[in-house]
């Protein structure tokens, strides 16, 4: 029996000033290996499904597991070290590249250290040499944050990886280059997934094995 990683069961968001569903009861269930493209039009809540898988927004009701256990307050800390969101826009803190990058191994949840061999390997591979590392995180174009959060997030080595619109900054080249070290990461174990949005109808077809399609907040199969 395939392994469940992550299920949605009945979640429901709404919207905490207009009292607008976002979310309405939705069901899902993602098991190992994965590779699901996750489409819709815009204000469909392709993002705020990320957001709420994720934990990074409160639920109104229903549940969210992960292998099979709730996602409880307080295994939020290390439930976020297994599923990692990357924005579009990321969120990087003041300070340089390798401040950010060291970053997750400062927190009390951090159950391995730091390799820096191997970001600048992945850097690397992103046609970013070591002297990045040194550079003010505020100075990166959009593109650049972008490669920097994803070598971030292989670093942590999570089981899940939830990429909201990754590449929407990015040229041909680094889509290339950003879809050939993910799917290196995913690749590497079979229990790895992403859910991955994008209004590249070509990129989903590269990236996924199975669509979901939101409509209004709802999970149209």
């Amino acid at each position: 029996m395939t392994q469940s990683v992550i299920e949605m069961v009945d979640v429901t968001r709404r919207d905490t000033k207009t009292g607008r569903t976002l979310l309405a009861g939705v069901d899902l269930l993602i098991v190992a290996g994965d590779a699901i493209g996750l489409v819709g039009p815009s204000g469909s809540g392709k993002s705020t499904m990320l957001r709420a898988i994720a934990r990074l927004d409160a639920i109104d009701d229903g549940q969210i597991r992960f292998r099979g256990k709730i996602v409880t307050v307080d295994r939020v800390p290390m439930f976020r070290r297994s599923v990692v969101y990357l924005a579009q826009r990321p969120a990087l803190v003041p300070g340089t590249v390798l401040q950010n990058l060291t970053l997750p191994f400062t927190f009390a949840s951090a159950t391995d250290s730091f390799n820096q061999a191997k970001a600048i390997a992945l850097l690397s591979s992103l046609g970013r040499g070591e002297s990045i590392l040194d550079q003010d995180a505020s100075t990166l174009s959009g593109g650049e944050q972008q490669l920097v959060a994803l070598v971030r997030a292989i670093l942590v080595s999570p089981t899940v990886m939830l990429l909201d619109e990754p590449t929407a900054s990015l040229d041909a080249a680094l889509v290339q280059r950003f879809e050939t070290l993910a799917r290196q990461w995913k690749d590497a174990d079979v229990d790895r997934v992403w859910i991955w949005t994008s209004h590249d109808a070509d990129q989903i077809s590269r990236v996924s094995s199975k669509l979901i399609r939101l409509e209004s907040g709802s999970v149209n199969a």
